[in-house]
């Protein structure tokens, strides 16, 4: 929200000319354009996706090179790639781009969750399945990471201009199913799935789901979480911040060191 406009940020969005916000990429609970405008000054106009590529975003940076213009993006500016290529077409184009970081849903779960960073393998999102594409890509990851002990990132799919966000529990369903599908035994009742809603913001909600558990977790965003060998701090993290059962968690390394010692 709000919080998270670092001063620098704030001091270049006053000086700006223009200030255009986009939405596409993810939610941000809480924010209120009325508060956003009184805090720069300005109108903040948003864009959509259309906006940001081919004939818009030319209509973008032609305005940049002109006048000053600051664009707002949810979380770190650069882990959508729509913005790294905006910030190309810019440079190719002789204009000078300042960029001002913010917290990203990386460093987000990991500080609303106690896990460590050097435990995590590759994150993958998992997409809504439909009858023309339903790719298994997050479950074969999963698989991976784990034959490694190493914890999985998902993100959840969000088609926001369509008014569609992938909850946690869609996404445990999804991969139950591909676990129905592949058989590799990573996805059953031994399976902790760590659920991070509205990480950051002021209404953050953090639990250890197990498979088939239903929970009110209220709107997205959400982030899902599977975790590979848990060391004791981060046991102990889930116990205190998201009420986990300490023998559920345990049970769950040996059951990641039996994958690991068939890799």
């Amino acid at each position: 929200d709000l919080r998270d406009l670092s001063i620098g940020a704030l001091r270049a969005l006053k000086r700006a000319s223009k200030v255009f916000v986009e939405m596409y990429t993810s939610i941000v609970p809480g924010l209120n354009f009325e508060k956003l405008e009184e805090l720069v000054g300005k109108r903040v106009e948003e864009l959509r996706r259309s906006d940001l590529e081919g004939e818009g975003l030319d209509r973008l940076v032609s305005l940049a090179e002109k006048e000053d213009v600051a664009l707002l993006v949810p979380g770190d500016p650069f882990l959508a790639t729509t913005h790294i290529i905006v910030k190309l077409e810019a440079m190719r184009r002789g204009v000078r781009v300042e960029v001002f970081h913010a917290p990203s849903i990386l460093n987000a779960v990991l500080s609303s969750t106690g896990l460590q960073v050097y435990k995590f393998g590759r994150p993958v999102t998992i997409v809504k399945p439909t009858h023309a594409y339903r790719p298994t890509t997050p479950y074969r990851v999963l698989a991976e990471n784990l034959s490694r002990g190493l914890h999985t990132l998902f993100f959840l799919d969000l088609k926001l201009e369509e008014g569609y966000a992938m909850t946690a529990l869609e996404g445990i369903r999804i991969l139950r199913e591909f676990e129905e599908e592949l058989k590799n035994k990573v996805v059953g009742p031994q399976t902790p799935f760590i659920v991070v809603a509205r990480a950051a913001s002021p209404d953050e909600l953090v639990k250890v789901l197990r498979l088939g558990e239903r929970a009110e977790l209220g709107p997205p965003p959400h982030t899902l979480i599977v975790p590979g060998i848990l060391n004791p701090v981060e046991i102990e993290a889930l116990e205190v911040i998201a009420n986990a059962d300490r023998s559920f968690l345990e049970e769950w390394n040996r059951f990641v060191k039996s994958l690991m010692e068939f890799r």
